[in-house]
């Protein structure tokens, strides 16, 4: 699912990391699925919209995103080093500057010391303003791929999504508790309503489910919630 990079959600979020001047920022979560690639792109988004020169890290190795377009660049376009960081990611439809995933092994092991991953994020912002990392989720760590918490201890800070009503609070714990493990800077959460029942709909579901109530009058109840201007704002 693409967000928006518009969305009132987006910019509070870029708001509040302008404020810390934060320039490397790692995106997690418990799980897969909870809508990390969809925020890291919602994110660089909008650090380019704000003219920052934004690189984004796939180090999803669960679940990765962007494809290179170096292999679609003509010769004599070669030598620019902007065209390195070309990416698409297929599923979103979406162009942006970005590393893909990493396939050397060798490299993978490399960068699974977190003094070698600090070194490499410094060589990018070198190029850039600012890193923005998808990771893979704090859950499943393996050999194959580069940890979410090592990533996290090597950035500024630190971004936990998680997908309102189905990441169970033991995994909210044991994600906080490993993060904070690693001595990663977390700066906030961001509860994913992506699978949430709007409130105004689960009050409509109860009226339907008064069978006391006449048929007219639940129509007129679900009509008022409906278009209740103070229930669409509520989350």
């Amino acid at each position: 699912m693409k967000i928006p990079s518009y969305q009132m959600e987006i910019e509070d979020i870029f708001l509040f990391l302008e404020q810390q001047n934060y320039h490397s920022i790692c995106i997690t979560s418990s799980n897969p699925k909870e809508g990390v690639t969809s925020l890291a792109q919602a994110i660089t988004e909008r650090h380019l919209l704000a003219g920052y020169r934004t690189l984004l890290v796939d180090l999803n190795f669960q679940n990765p995103s962007l494809i290179p377009l170096t292999q679609f660049i003509k010769k004599p376009y070669s030598n620019n080093q902007t065209n390195d960081y070309l990416t698409y990611d297929p599923h979103n439809k979406v162009g942006l500057l970005g590393t893909s995933i990493i396939k050397n092994k060798a490299h993978i092991i490399a960068l699974r010391q977190p003094q070698n991953l600090k070194k490499t994020i410094a060589t990018w912002l070198l190029e850039f303003d600012k890193i923005i990392i998808d990771t893979s989720p704090l859950s499943q760590s393996a050999l194959q791929n580069i940890p979410a918490h090592t990533v996290a201890s090597c950035c500024d800070g630190t971004i936990l999504i998680i997908l309102s009503g189905q990441t169970r609070q033991n995994e909210i714990k044991e994600a906080l508790d490993k993060l904070a493990a690693h001595n990663a800077n977390l700066v906030g959460l961001v509860f994913n309503d992506q699978f949430q029942p709007h409130i105004k709909n689960e009050i409509c579901r109860e009226i339907k489910r008064c069978t006391f109530l006449p048929d007219k009058i639940s129509i007129k109840l679900i009509k008022f919630i409906k278009n209740n201007r103070f229930l669409s704002i509520l989350v």
